[in-house]
């Protein structure tokens, strides 16, 4: 370990006397934002950015939109960001504007106002985290990312209170690292009471909004408090090693290869431990939101990997504030830099060869075949979001006797298998007619021929979410059925649908 620590500081300091001739450091910087907007413009959003965009846009007017947001359980800040946007840029390119700006800004923060030295700002900045989980995604988390590290760097300033009120109208995670910020400020001896009170008023504002309607159900089941916590250190290995894999290759929301997961997971909290040392505050403060997402995921809600990528920002911020207050990071920090900067470089071109998700194709497709005004399906319910944004077509939620275009999460089908699946569909075959379905599993291989005819299949971006598109009761009439929607108070996304070549 002490060898490849002397080799990560070799490389960082050899690159720190590169990059301390100007026109190297700006060719540097000018490379780095430019591979992050190509990232952002080339981005194919997956359900939960379409899902977004959707209530964002879709909602008829603000009290829709917080109506709306009850079955979401998010702030209403993105969202109002998103519907300001696409003002400007129409409902297409409000994602990646927002993103852009948000991008740019976190990566300048980071370029010219972090503590660090040069190499180490841009390994920073190149880090998988960073570069593509929360700069290349359009989702809450990159708003969050860019207020949380604009309140870091203006710690010294009274702006920062700005950052920290704002914090808590993102995400309720970022809420919890609002805390952190204020308990540090505290410690700094900068605590500002209209900054406190404009915080606590803003973080009672946010827990109104995402008070859940009576209604709602999770978008994702518990499976015990054991395999809930198993899964929460496997993907805690992301962490110290940010690279996604699956069976074949690169697949987003995956694991660490060779399922090292769970090992790598105890490595990077050992890791940040050691990083932390003599930093007592700083060590409660990290274990404290540590804990908290580890009881949020086995008792409340299974957080992803991306949500805990946010531990990995809260060390890079704590150490960031120690830089500033004179305290270097050891060659260990350094070397998890470079490491991460790699796996970043790596997924950049990865998706810069695949796309992210392939709706767009999808669509396409339906199009293609004319099928754009039939009664259409899917399974999973959600799998559509993308195709619903970029054509208009609604699509029935099984066994809900309703039309959707972004999900409410007020109903649970109670298809579990192929099985299942099968015998539903046979019923409704037999109450309706011919329909269409959209869906993400092969369903040619496991259904009998009489019940669906396949139309086309999508490949899977990096996001490993195929779409399969069937003709069910292929050998009967067209079904008359007409459903309302799921969503009553609902605008269209466009006049006209727009499908991007």
């Amino acid at each position: 370990m002490r060898g490849l620590c002397a080799a990560a500081d070799a490389v960082v300091e050899r690159a720190d006397a590169l990059f301390a001739l100007t026109v190297a450091w700006l060719g540097a910087v000018a490379a780095l934002l430019s591979l992050q907007m190509v990232l952002v413009f080339t981005h194919r959003p997956w359900l939960d950015e379409w899902q977004a965009l959707q209530i964002a846009l879709q909602s008829p007017s603000l009290a829709d939109l917080l109506a709306n947001l009850k079955y979401e359980g998010h702030p209403p800040l993105w969202y109002l960001l998103l519907r300001a946007a696409a003002v400007v840029t129409g409902p297409y390119g409000a994602l990646a504007a927002t993103a852009a700006v948000l991008a740019a800004v976190t990566q300048g923060a980071i370029l010219f106002a972090c503590p660090f030295s040069r190499a180490e700002r841009l390994l920073l900045g190149s880090h998988c985290v960073m570069l593509f989980e929360f700069l290349t995604l359009s989702r809450s988390l990159t708003l969050g990312v860019a207020v949380l590290v604009l309140a870091t760097a203006l710690r010294r300033s009274r702006w920062a209170w700005a950052g920290i009120a704002l914090l808590p109208m993102c995400d309720f995670l970022f809420g919890a690292l609002s805390c952190v910020l204020v308990v540090l400020q505290w410690r700094d001896d900068r605590l500002w009471r209209p900054g406190v009170a404009l915080w606590l008023a803003s973080a009672a504002l946010a827990a109104w909004t995402v008070i859940p309607a009576p209604d709602t159900v999770p978008a994702l089941e518990h499976r015990g408090a054991v395999l809930d916590g198993f899964d929460y250190l496997r993907r805690a290995g992301l962490l110290l090693v940010p690279l996604q894999w699956g069976e074949h290759g690169p697949v987003w929301n995956g694991s660490v290869p060779l399922r090292l997961g769970g090992l790598l997971g105890i490595l990077f909290f050992v890791f940040a431990f050691v990083q932390l040392r003599g930093d007592r505050l700083g060590q409660w403060l990290f274990w404290s939101f540590v804990g908290l997402t580890f009881v949020f995921t086995v008792a409340v809600y299974p957080l992803a990997a991306r949500h805990l990528m946010l531990i990995a920002l809260l060390l890079v911020l704590l150490v960031w504030r120690r830089a500033g207050d004179g305290v270097p990071p050891t060659g260990g920090f350094r070397t998890w830099l470079l490491a991460g900067a790699g796996c970043g470089m790596f997924v950049a071109a990865w998706n810069c060869a695949v796309p992210f998700d392939t709706a767009d194709a999808a669509a396409r497709a339906i199009t293609r075949h004319g099928l754009a005004d039939r009664h259409w399906m899917a399974f999973p319910e959600s799998r559509a979001q993308g195709v619903s944004a970029l054509t208009g077509i609604t699509f029935e939620r099984p066994q809900g006797r309703c039309m959707q275009t972004f999900v409410r999460w007020n109903f649970h089908p109670r298809l579990r298998d192929a099985r299942q699946l099968a015998a539903y569909l046979d019923q409704e075959i037999a109450a309706r007619g011919r329909f269409y379905l959209l869906s993400e599993l092969p369903l040619a291989t496991v259904l009998p021929p009489g019940t669906l005819r396949p139309i086309a299949s999508i490949p899977a971006g990096y996001d490993d979410q195929e779409y399969h598109l069937f003709v069910i009761g292929p050998d009967r009439p067209e079904s008359r059925v007409r459903l309302p929607l799921c969503v009553t108070d609902q605008r269209p996304l466009a006049r006209m649908p727009l499908i991007p070549g």
